[in-house]
Parts: C-alpha cells; structure tokens; sequence
C-alpha cells in the first residue's frame, strides 16, 4: 500500500518484467523518484517506502529543505539482508544508487546511515578530486547530526560513535595533507574532523547556535549544490559569508597541505564526551548539545 501524498507509475512496457516500479515520493522542497529494479516486490517496497521518507525528512530538516528539486533513487536487490552499499552522481541529473537485501528487516532499515549520507551529498557542489575528503566528511558528518535531530539516533549514541571513530582520521607517517593523502581514513573520518573541528570553532567563537549547519545552510542558499561544480575556494568562501569572518577557509588552508593532528582527547575533554556516556558540566557541553540541537 502507498503512503499518503504519494503516486506510482510503472515505466513503457509495464508487462516487461525488466522495468522498473517507480514510486513519485514528494519530499520537503522536492520530489523523489523511487525506482524499484526487478526483485523488489510489494510487500518489501512497502517496508522501504517510510525507509526513504524519513532519511529525505532528515536531510530536509538539517538543511532546511531537500537540497535539489528532483532525485532519483535507485534501489537494487541483492540476496541477504541489510543496507549495503551507497553512491550519488550529480550529472546528468541528480541520482542515488542504493544497493541492499531482499531480507532487509524493519531494525535494519530504521539504523541505517546510508541512504542519509547519499543524500548529503546533494547539498554540497562537485568538488575537484582533491577535495574528496571535504565532500565524504561533510557527509559523514551531518548524516549522524540528521538523523539525531530527526529522532532516529540518541545523542549519546552519535557522540560515543564519534569518540570510537574519529580518530582515524588523524594523519598518519608521510601524510601530505587532506588534498594529498587520499586513504580511507583521511578520507571519510579526516573530513569529518575537519567538520567537527570547524563546528566546535564557529560556535565558540559567536553564538552557540551558528556553526557548520548555518554555513553548509549558506552554501545550498548560494546555489551550491551537488549539480553545480565549485572549487573548494568558492564553497568554503560562501560557508564563510554565510557565519561571518573566515574560519572554514583559514581551517582549510591550514590543513590542506599539512598533517595537521587535532587534539582529539582535549576536545572530548571539553566538550564532556567520555568513553561510557556525557557530562554536562564540561566547559563546551552548551557547544556539544548545540551541535546535535
């Protein structure tokens, strides 16, 4: 059965088993085209179905609307269970591939993270190959904060995963630098420090409440999207413009081309993050809840 407010069309040649079943999912500033490959039945797309309104629902609240106006998502099956595999594109047109099990279940569907983290891809523009790393961190990052403020994921639970994982995005011997140290680490969990850093930086120096969602809010504001192609330069300058003053820019400058070591058990100290839960009498515990709002 389908939700309320949505619609279905079935592709030319609706008997051919090969076509997909496509579902036009309206979300907050946009639409959704959910394409069902062959091998997903009813009863599964039923389930999948909430699966997509809540992740687009988060990433629409944290951003403060869906990032692009239409997006199709593609959704494979594969034999087993779970979430597998994600991968945006952003030309032609706006696309999210996700690839997961026929034997998906409900608890599966409700922790996933990747559908999220797609969609955050959509709010930032094409960056040079080089910057990789910013456009996976941003990623990273704000997909737990989403999916915290929408409800799907306790505070406790987003801070202690960051406190296990963060670290590996520390440079490691002979790193160049987050523009010239491609590994996965750097990558994924190196971005996300930056973000983390950024945020922590932004909302000590001003109000607590504006930090990395105002300026990444600034950035969509600006036109940037994942269907535009920016260099670096421009996104951070309009995440910047966005705050006030040049803290995004200056981080990256800063790190771009040197193996920069954040003190992560200083930062966990103050902002009250320990091993076994929270304390809200650290110094930056106001920094810390702000961040997840």
């Amino acid at each position: 059965m389908l939700a309320a407010g949505a619609s279905w069309t079935v592709g030319a040649g609706a008997a051919d088993e090969e076509q997909p079943f496509i579902v036009m999912q309206p979300v907050p500033g946009g639409e959704l085209e959910v394409q069902f490959a062959p091998g997903i039945e009813a009863p599964l797309r039923d389930r999948l179905l909430p699966w997509v309104r809540g992740a687009a629902a988060a990433v629409a609240q944290w951003f403060g609307r869906f990032p692009v106006p239409q997006t199709e998502l593609l959704l494979l099956p594969l034999d087993g269970d779970g979430v597998v595999s994600g991968v945006s594109f952003g030309v032609p047109s706006p696309l999210i591939r996700i690839r997961l099990g026929r034997d998906v279940s409900d608890a599966q569907l409700r922790d996933d993270w990747i559908l999220t983290h797609e969609m955050v891809h959509l709010a930032v523009p094409q960056l040079p190959l080089r910057q990789r790393w910013l456009h996976e961190g941003i990623a990273t990052y704000v997909e737990a904060i989403a999916r915290a403020q929408a409800g799907r994921v306790g505070a406790a639970a987003v801070w202690q995963g960051w406190y296990r994982a963060m670290a590996q995005g520390q440079p490691a011997d002979h790193d160049r630098g987050l523009d010239y140290t491609p590994t996965w680490g750097r990558t994924y969990w190196g971005g996300a420090m930056f973000c983390l850093h950024a945020d922590v930086q932004l909302r000590r120096r001003g109000e607590v409440g504006r930090g990395l969602q105002q300026a990444l809010r600034g950035v969509l504001a600006a036109g940037g999207d994942y269907r535009v192609r920016w260099p670096a330069s421009r996104m951070l300058a309009a995440a910047d413009a966005a705050v006030g003053g040049h803290t995004l820019s200056t981080l990256y400058d800063h790190m771009k081309d040197h193996p920069v070591r954040i003190d992560l058990d200083a930062l966990w100290r103050e902002l009250g993050v320990e091993a076994d839960g929270l304390r809200d009498d650290a110094p930056l515990a106001a920094v810390r809840r702000a961040i997840l709002g």
